[in-house]
């Protein structure tokens, strides 16, 4: 059941087995996942079921390195968090993302790719689409085409999108009506209370958004509030609380990293049937599936490159009128009440010159029509170098609405993603060439290894680390099984414990590992 915090007058909720602090994506799988295994869980959103000015004002922050615009927008205090405005695009990472590369200074996961598989099939299932590990060569069956060779130093993959991307709604009947499952919304953590004796969190503290306190103790703690604030609220308890194991461990805020994105070519094709073939997305059974460029593994060790991926970007002036057609039907199929309805007629008049091509190009083939009168952009997606001087801190000055302290994150690189970037674009452009599909002109500062290119690079909102795993507390913050070095049950949820960001959007990585978090906690408590 959903609830307001505002409304409940007690300074002490009952306990419970679980507490999950996060109404987000992953706060949200976890609350179901549990709940559905017969735990009583509580969940702590700071937000409401709308955005709402308050709730985001207790995102200030201060930017003292490289520019983050996700540090501001990509932080979404409200039920559902950042899957109200997601892509809903999922992607699982590859076997060398979670090993040790000597070319990458901090990289290894105390995991395989192997240990995750189960769980990102699990994940699937759960969010209602078909798993999609190696199970391309299926999907591009269906549509008539072989799967697509560019290159053997580039690999032509397909990423799963959500029907539903809101998981708020996705998971409405169990949060409102599983009895052991009570979210409370407007519930702000501000704390977390040790006992040294125990080495449990005995306690969490939370404020409502008018400063109303209260606490609750639970068997199990779960920080799923995102990369940011999950940082945040273990430095504000370290800092309250000498003992607490987690503030003497040196990695405690480091390694913050991010995707590095930039548009580093643009395209013209040459044979379009066969260029489409390859990129143009694909629909089968209301399933999307997005063709996308990733750097074979080969490459990676033979060149002692970074993961990075890139998908193309097809410029249209009748975007604007493509996307409203896009929300109307993306709501109709999921029974909602399109909120553009009475556009839609406008919208669909101004795309009559495309719907041909458009209905053609899917009942005959299960694809997408890419109208790109304004060009076809190569958009990349570069991995970091995990720096450990790049951290997330806290200010000893400037205080929220709540007097809880704000976040100072120094976000840095060191350079050697420019040589990646460059790379990748320069295999890609090759490859096209040699196909004879399309020529490929890349930005100028590529091809002189411009260090000033990555200036041009901003970040995905694709934050991760800063609470990063390793099996020791001198490797990391938190252990293989997402719990808090030094602790009994204190445990991290989502991409902050990372130990390198891989090359995808970090989200399905992050529920694969948390079902198995799941997996751990509901088999202790049957033990």
């Amino acid at each position: 059941m959903i609830l307001e915090f505002d409304q409940i007058c007690v300074g002490e909720l009952p306990s419970c087995d679980i507490v999950v602090i996060g109404g987000g994506p992953i706060g949200i799988v976890v609350a179901v996942q549990l709940a559905r295994s017969g735990h009583e869980v509580v969940v702590l959103e700071s937000g409401g079921r709308t955005v709402e000015p308050a709730a985001q004002k207790l995102n200030a922050a201060i930017n003292d390195g490289r520019p983050h615009n996700g540090l501001s927008q990509a932080r979404i205090r409200v039920l559902g968090g950042n899957s109200i405005v997601w892509g809903g695009t999922l992607m699982p990472y590859t076997p060398i993302d979670f090993a040790q590369r000597q070319w990458v200074e901090n990289s290894g996961w105390p995991l395989k790719f192997e240990d995750l598989a189960p769980y990102y099939d699990r994940a699937a299932k759960l969010l209602g689409i078909k798993p999609g590990i190696g199970r391309d060569t299926e999907v591009w069956k269906q549509t008539g085409f072989a799967p697509p060779v560019l290159d053997d130093a580039i690999e032509v993959v397909l990423t799963r999108s959500l029907r539903e991307r809101n998981l708020a709604r996705l998971f409405r009947k169990d949060l409102t009506t599983r009895s052991n499952l009570k979210l409370m919304l407007h519930a702000v953590a501000s704390e977390l209370v040790f006992d040294e004796g125990t080495n449990h969190v005995k306690t969490v503290v939370m404020k409502s958004i008018n400063g109303q306190p209260a606490r609750v103790s639970a068997r199990h703690v779960v920080i799923a509030c995102g990369t940011v604030e999950a940082n945040r609220l273990l430095l504000i308890s370290a800092q309250n609380d000498r003992q607490a194991p987690w503030g003497r461990n040196r990695w405690l805020g480091c390694c913050f990293q991010d995707h590095l994105e930039i548009s580093a070519a643009r395209l013209l094709r040459k044979k379009t049937e066969s260029f489409d073939g390859i990129f143009d997305s694909i629909l089968l059974g209301g399933q999307k599936y997005q063709p996308k460029m990733r750097l074979s593994e080969r490459v990676q060790e033979a060149e002692r490159l970074l993961n990075i991926s890139g998908v193309l970007q097809f410029d249209s002036s009748l975007q604007h009128h493509i996307d409203n057609v896009k929300l109307f039907v993306s709501s109709a199929l999921r029974g909602a009440v399109p909120p553009n309805l009475k556009a839609v007629p406008g919208h669909s008049l101004a795309l009559l010159r495309i719907w041909g091509p458009l209905i053609r190009r899917y009942f005959r083939e299960h694809r997408i029509f890419n109208h790109s009168d304004m060009g076809i952009r190569l958009l990349v997606n570069c991995e970091q170098v995990p720096l450990r001087e790049s951290a997330i801190r806290l200010d000893s000055e400037r205080r929220d609405a709540l007097g809880m302290p704000v976040v100072r994150l120094d976000w840095r690189i060191d350079g050697r993603e420019l040589h990646t970037i460059a790379r990748f674009c320069e295999i890609v452009r090759d490859a096209l060439t040699r196909t004879g599909i399309a020529d490929m002109q890349l930005h100028p500062k590529i091809g002189a290894r411009d260090i000033s290119l990555l200036d041009e690079c901003v970040d995905s909102y694709h934050q991760c680390g800063g609470l990063r795993m390793a099996p020791t507390f001198d490797g990391g913050v938190v252990d293989p099984h997402l719990r808090v070095h030094g602790t009994a049950n204190l445990h991290v949820a989502g991409a902050a414990t990372f130990p390198t960001s891989g090359y995808a959007n970090c989200t399905y990585t992050a529920l694969a590992l948390a079902l198995r978090l799941c997996d751990r906690l509901t088999s202790h408590r049957n033990a």
